[in-house]
């Protein structure tokens, strides 16, 4: 009995091992994420059950069809996205969420801007319902300074990502997105447009 060596001698004896042999092969490496992917405007891009493509980033010297009110005597302007959605889920799904973080058209963030944006339709036919597999040309739409941006900046953009669930409980079979991420970002240039030059249907 007295040659048998404990049990948590042996542990730690294996520990020392695995560190020592370890740190010969160059130590222990962080397990890296893979890189946000890129998306270039015009291109399409699957998220959230939606597909999102952006068209162009216009600066607006008017509203036009953007659902914001700059001040004028402030000189504020609209900075609009122009954005094809279609939504992939079977079931029809408004454009925007609740919250300040959103896993659906208004989750398009630009860096440097906190603020959400308002999403409306580019033809002013009212409402932002996704029907299911039904292009919808939309406008998501800031108020910024006069001295924000111009024309010719380049700006990124960040789109939503997220996991479909369906409640269970009180909010059984409510289908939901939560654990937003973002799935691509996209820089790309802003075009300054004249005035009532909106981009959109008149």
């Amino acid at each position: 009995m007295a040659g048998l060596i404990p049990t948590p001698w042996l542990l730690t004896a294996g520990g020392g091992v695995l560190l020592a042999a370890t740190a010969a092969f160059g130590g222990l490496e962080e397990v890296q994420p893979p890189p946000t992917p890129t998306v270039e405007a015009g291109e399409r891009y699957a998220g959230s059950d939606l597909q999102l493509t952006v068209q162009r980033v216009e600066l607006r010297a008017e509203r036009g069809n953007a659902d914001v009110f700059p001040d004028e005597e402030k000189r504020e302007r609209v900075l609009a996205v122009i954005v094809e959605a279609v939504n992939t889920f079977d079931e029809p799904r408004l454009a925007m969420a609740l919250g300040a973080i959103s896993p659906m058209v208004d989750g398009i963030r630009i860096d440097g801007i906190d603020a959400k944006p308002t999403v409306s339709r580019a033809d002013r036919s009212g409402g932002t319902m996704l029907q299911p597999d039904v292009p919808a040309q939309l406008v998501l739409a800031w108020i910024v300074g006069p001295d924000d941006l111009q024309d010719g900046d380049e700006v990124t953009l960040t789109l939503p990502d997220s996991t479909h669930r369906v409640g269970t409980n009180v909010q059984r079979g409510v289908d939901f997105w939560d654990d937003v991420v973002v799935g691509a970002r996209m820089t790309t240039t802003v075009h300054a447009v004249l005035a009532r030059d909106d981009g959109g249907a008149s």
